[in-house]
């Protein structure tokens, strides 16, 4: 064999080679991703594949999972170890790719993970692909989890409870908060639970595009043929539900936030078990005065996450003028 062609099988060997290296060591990460007891371990083997592609030119692997399938997979894990099972993951046959359904839910609910293309914070949304709802972003690099309450909401309140009763719906609700809950115990995540949370102490913060004028009145004309009575607090409203839940509408005095009224919602049961999403799901008429109203009072989410940008309101001269402000995700 003449030095030439030796050179170039002897190249052409280390490039496959190469490739080889690539794969197995790819494949020992999933593996570990896959059957490790450590969540320390899921956490940093997940950041690691979800940052990096497989890319051998002299070997193929034709059938690969993609980088929102890792997402799944960790995901898969973490909820594993918190003991949570009412949901599945479904594996197509003709394709590497990871699907996650809840168990006895009755409406569509079919969801995967969808990257977030800004190419600048990486991360991923838990995204319900029929209706496209993203319930909540996930960073395993920065460490954050942020829910998206209007999304959850459409999803939730506005489409699912108008086809199904709430303890259908609540599985899935429970599944978020205590995937929620357990990222932030075990790996100290910075979690914006915002209408999932259920601490009592919580005031629910609202997106005010105007003054929520009448809103109080409204939920008292539709709570009429209920045997739940609106009353006043100080600065707002409140009701006492079913085992002393009691929900609460009011306002703080706050100069830079619209007409000087900061508003907000408060959930009340005494044992920090019940959230908003909660109250709009078990009392049909809250829900409905809820979706008409929240054009003024929905309960916020991380905009930056969720939007392009932040609303920024200034008034002059009675104006009202909104700017889109760039901003930074965390």
């Amino acid at each position: 064999m003449s030095d030439h062609v030796q050179n170039h099988v002897s190249a052409y060997v280390d490039l496959l080679t190469a490739d080889v290296h690539s794969i197995e060591a790819q494949l020992g990460k999933i593996r570990l991703l896959s059957e490790t007891s450590d969540p320390i371990i899921v956490h940093d083997v997940a950041s690691a594949l979800v940052t990096s592609e497989l890319a051998t030119e002299w070997v193929v692997v034709p059938r690969q999972f993609k980088q929102v399938d890792w997402y799944m997979m960790a995901m898969h894990r973490f909820l594993t170890f918190a003991g949570i099972d009412n949901f599945d993951i479904l594996t197509p046959e003709d394709r590497e790719e990871l699907t996650l359904v809840i168990e006895g839910l009755t409406v569509p609910g079919v969801f995967q993970f969808v990257l977030n293309d800004d190419n600048v914070h990486g991360g991923a949304y838990f995204t319900e692909m029929g209706t496209g709802e993203k319930l909540f972003y996930w960073s395993l690099e920065r460490k954050g989890l942020f829910f998206n309450s209007h999304a959850i909401t459409n999803l939730l309140v506005a489409n699912y409870r108008t086809h199904a009763a709430a303890n259908i719906i609540r599985p899935l609700a429970n599944l978020l908060l205590e995937f929620g809950r357990y990222m932030e115990r075990t790996f100290g995540y910075d979690v914006d639970y915002n209408i999932l949370e259920t601490k009592d102490s919580f005031l629910y913060p609202m997106v005010q595009s105007e003054m929520p004028a009448g809103m109080i009145d409204r939920l008292f004309i539709l709570s009429a043929e209920s045997h739940y009575f609106l009353q006043g607090i100080h600065n707002g409203a409140g009701m006492v539900l079913d085992h002393g839940v009691e929900l609460r509408v009011f306002y703080e005095r706050n100069l830079a936030a619209i007409g000087g009224q900061e508003w907000h919602f408060q959930v009340v049961d005494g044992t920090d078990a019940v959230s908003l999403l909660d109250v709009l799901l078990d009392y049909e008429f809250i829900g409905v005065w809820y979706l008409r109203e929240r054009k003024t009072i929905e309960v916020a989410s991380r905009e930056s996450v969720f939007k392009v940008g932040v609303r920024k309101r200034t008034e002059a001269t009675g104006v009202k003028v909104e700017l889109l402000l760039p901003r930074e995700m965390y």
